[in-house]
């Protein structure tokens, strides 16, 4: 952890480390009890079929755990991973088949036994077509999950994969004596069920939820850890933004607040009795360009408004410099970032030159180019609550307006973006992700992955299509380095989707705060053992 006095100097130096709590009352304090605010929607627990979030996310793995849980250590190499339900794994000589030995008297809250049956349970739910989980792809290569007993589990694949154990660990385990109660094809239609039929394996239970506004977790006295965890209540609030959020942590009414904005983090910097943190995120913001519109067909013009787009004015106004100019979905500080990749910069008259050469002309003179009797004007779309990219977006309107290109930002509902996003039935969008540390690309660059995939791009390159198989085949990551490094260089060139900036992650704590280690993964990663001192 690192105050954010010195936050900025070290943000510029690719160092990032920093996170906050709440505030100093007169009242006695309850130490058994913690009130957290964050941004939250939480409409099920089932993580299957909800466009989940870092915050849902973060909130599924305090109630229900997964085989195993992936260690922040991606800066140093590929990531590891530390047991959770799974006591030991361990792969046959030819790597096509896992074992997985569960830990012993691991139940869940209900006193039902946990078995590798929930294993193989959760398996067909994520691969079953009626639920159709968007990420049902990272489990292609398994063909069979094998109950061999209660405490035992073997995991069959087709080829073996430097990703396998992310193919197999990440998901939280799903309790199949509740939940195979309903049908697979029942299970979108009605997503509050899964409430009514929640049974932890974590380190909480649901005690209880106010819908779009509180959950309350309890401790859970069945956890596998049994002096975890160290609070006996923890209050999850929400509000309609961050500054609410701020408003109420300033006013001593939460203990912590996480996801804080730029502009609030200023509110909070220097008050008695907070902390104020921020720290690396695995998250970027980007510029999908539709590769099937003809106004960004060709890989010049993308470049040319590469350069038309003045990012570090986007980072030092919007995030006030809580965030780094991005350039590439292998982030800035992750291990296989080419050491030699750098930004196209701002250049406007660059652009201009580029965009003449590729055809651009402004002939009837209203400012606007044209080519092809097509004036270069479209529709920048974003999701709706998105404040940082909508504010961005100003900045970006007027940047290829100077350079003649009309953008028009819009704001749209996620439920009518989202599939528009991945049927590639828009001009262009701002959006984020946060990037899969196994580093495999293929659902957002693969031609296979257009419509219905993340290339919302509709990019397709013969050569990056190989570049990711090679990688997807290196049983070694590290083996394949110069196939990543070659390729951050060729999106670099092509520039399907513009990487905006690399944001900070924010959060403010109440310095009485003990033993409180978020981190790029999680906002709440080992809330177990949080407390008072």
């Amino acid at each position: 952890m690192i105050p954010v006095v010195a936050m900025r100097l070290l943000a510029a130096a690719g160092l990032a480390a920093i996170l906050g709590w709440g505030c100093a009352s007169d009242t006695p304090r309850d130490t058994t009890r913690l009130t957290v605010g964050m941004r939250f929607e939480y409409p099920t627990p089932n993580e299957l079929i909800v466009q989940q979030t870092l915050g849902h996310k973060a909130i599924t793995s305090q109630l229900l755990l997964p085989l195993m849980e992936e260690e922040p250590d991606y800066r140093e190499g590929p990531p590891s991973w530390r047991p959770a339900l799974a006591e030991t794994w361990e792969f046959s000589e030819d790597r096509l088949v896992l074992t997985v030995r569960l830990r012993p008297g691991a139940v869940w809250s209900d006193g039902q036994p946990l078995t590798a049956s929930d294993v193989r349970f959760t398996w067909q739910a994520q691969t079953d077509p009626d639920v159709a989980w968007i990420h049902s792809y990272a489990k292609e290569a398994i063909t069979d999950v094998e109950v061999v007993d209660e405490r035992t589990v073997r995991f069959h694949f087709s080829r073996a994969s430097p990703t396998q154990l992310a193919d197999v660990a990440p998901e939280a385990v799903l309790p199949q004596h509740a939940w195979a109660q309903r049908p697979f094809a029942e299970w979108r239609g009605d997503p509050g069920w899964f409430f009514e039929r929640l049974v932890a394996s974590g380190p909480f239970r649901l005690e209880n939820r106010t819908p779009g506004r509180e959950l309350v977790l309890g401790r859970n006295p069945d956890y596998l850890e049994a002096d975890l965890p160290r609070l006996q209540r923890v209050v999850l609030r929400t509000a309609a933004d961050g500054a609410a959020l701020t408003t109420q942590l300033l006013a001593g009414e939460l203990d912590v607040v996480t996801g804080i904005g730029a502009a609030d983090a200023q509110r909070i910097e220097g008050r008695t009795g907070l902390r104020l943190y921020a720290y690396s995120s695995r998250q970027y913001t980007f510029v999908s360009w539709n590769t099937g519109r003809s106004s960004f067909e060709d890989a010049a013009t993308r470049r040319a408004l590469a350069l038309a787009v003045d990012r570090q004015a986007i980072v030092d106004t919007v995030w006030r410099g809580y965030a780094r100019v991005g350039s590439s979905p292998i982030l800035s500080d992750v291990w296989a970032r080419d050491p030699e990749f750098e930004p196209w910069p701002h250049d406007p008259e660059a652009a201009r030159t580029i965009l003449a050469a590729a055809g651009w002309r402004d002939l009837d003179g209203d400012g606007v180019l044209e080519r092809n009797g097509e004036p270069f004007r479209f529709e920048l779309a974003t999701f709706a609550g998105a404040a940082a990219r909508w504010d961005a977006m100003q900045m970006i309107q007027a940047d290829l307006r100077a350079v003649g290109i009309d953008a028009q930002p819009r704001r749209f509902d996620p439920n009518v973006l989202l599939p528009r996003l991945l049927g590639n039935d828009f001009d262009a969008a701002v959006s984020g992700f946060a990037i899969d540390t196994s580093l495999d690309l293929r659902p957002t660059f693969h031609s296979e992955s257009i419509g219905g995939g993340h290339n919302y791009a509709g990019y397709a390159n013969p050569e990056v299509d190989a570049l990711l198989e090679s990688v997807a085949a290196r049983l070694d990551p590290v083996a394949g380095l110069e196939d990543l490094h070659r390729l951050q260089r060729i999106l670099r060139d092509d520039q399907p989707i513009l990487v905006l900036w690399e944001p900070l992650t924010l959060a403010a704590f109440n310095e009485d705060l003990e033993s409180v280690e978020p981190n790029a993964l999680s906002p709440l990663a080992n809330l177990q053992e949080w407390a008072w001192r």
